[in-house]
């Protein structure tokens, strides 16, 4: 009888064991992704947070994209980030461009935001265009640029061309006002074919006129 009540008294004594909160799907994701070691495996986690899309899904997607270690994680961060449309999210493309050091990765960024429709990224691709020091990054942005075929947008073209000293980014805009329809494009290749400086600009231009259809 005594040693029962010993027992019953020892029960009452010793503090319960609390329960172990669960950790959230995201917080296990996110340590899923710092334990693996593979990049598919990464990969796949960084595409799982970006469908969970919660706070701290995104701002771990956000420190993958700008300080990953690994480029392509940093590229699969970055398209998941593009696959949201919104302001927002563009106004964080646009800061995540002006923070990346790495050129492949600012033009993974520069190709997300030109798809997005938004006047910022075209008064930035615009600058890129005119004035950018990185010669790939501007023909990138000329290519972008390019990708609408108004008459507007040809005019654009012949105002980068007449207004940058690049003879590569020059060739470049022969190249898409060859690709144009329209009496703009063909008169501007006519006029760099019979009278521009650089000998190589005029050839290209008059392939690209005879190429026309």
């Amino acid at each position: 009888m005594i040693a029962h009540l010993i027992v019953g008294l020892l029960a009452l004594q010793t503090p319960a064991t609390p329960a172990r909160t669960a950790s959230s799907p995201t917080a296990t994701l996110i340590a899923l992704y710092d334990s693996a070691h593979d990049a598919d495996t990464k990969e796949s986690i960084i595409r799982h947070l970006a469908d969970r899309g919660d706070e701290a899904a995104v701002a771990k997607i956000i420190t993958i994209a700008k300080t990953d270690a690994d480029s392509d994680l940093r590229e699969e961060a970055i398209r998941s980030l593009a696959d949201e449309s919104g302001e927002a999210r563009t106004t964080l493309l646009l800061q995540l461009y002006d923070e990346e050091r790495d050129p492949d990765l600012k033009e993974t960024l520069l190709r997300h935001l030109a798809d997005r429709g938004d006047a910022r990224v075209t008064t930035r691709l615009i600058a890129i265009a005119k004035s950018s020091t990185d010669e790939d990054l501007q023909e990138a942005a000329i290519r972008l640029l390019a990708d609408d075929g108004s008459e507007a947008r040809t005019t654009l073209l012949i105002e980068l061309y007449d207004g940058t000293a690049s003879a590569d980014a020059k060739e470049e805009i022969i190249r898409h006002l060859g690709e144009r329809d329209g009496a703009k494009a063909a008169q501007k290749l006519e006029a760099i074919a019979k009278g521009d400086a650089d000998a190589d600009l005029r050839d290209a231009a008059i392939r690209e006129i005879a190429n026309r259809r």
